[in-house]
């Protein structure tokens, strides 16, 4: 068997030693705990606000997207109304068209008919002053080489 000697002395001042440093070892490591829980406090309520700060920046997007996607469809929406009203314009100008040459032609008849008639008038009465004077063979003739 072994045998150890040891101080008494030195072995008291050990203990003593360890005694009151525990305390403060002790304390230290409270200290370490609460900070360390501060610390994870902290960064749970940072990371809250990132998280909401990313969510309502998220909102934001998905709404500016909302609005130019609703934008987007206005401007089709009014470029296709816009088209229709467009062909709408053309039909009726077209149907116009149609109507006022429709009218004029008939206006054209109509003056071409009065003066169909009135050279007709006339041409009797050329006719009528041939035939009293006698010519009434050299206009026959003469609109027959006609």
């Amino acid at each position: 068997m072994n045998t150890v000697f040891v101080n008494e002395d030195e072995l008291y001042a050990l203990v003593t030693k360890i005694r009151t440093s525990l305390p403060e070892d002790v304390k230290a490591a409270g200290r370490i705990t609460r900070d360390a829980d501060h610390i994870v406090s902290d960064a749970k309520e940072q990371a809250a606000q990132i998280t909401d700060q990313a969510r309502a920046e998220g909102a934001k997007v998905v709404e500016d997207a909302k609005v130019e996607a609703a934008q987007l469809v206005d401007s089709s929406e009014i470029k296709r109304l816009a088209t229709a009203q467009a062909k709408e314009i053309i039909v009726a100008s077209e149907d116009e068209a149609r109507i006022t040459k429709a009218g004029a032609d008939e206006y054209a008849k109509e003056v071409l008919d009065d003066l169909e008639g009135f050279v007709n008038r006339v041409l009797n009465t050329i006719q009528r002053g041939r035939d009293k004077l006698g010519f009434k063979g050299a206009a026959v003739s003469e609109g027959e080489n006609e």
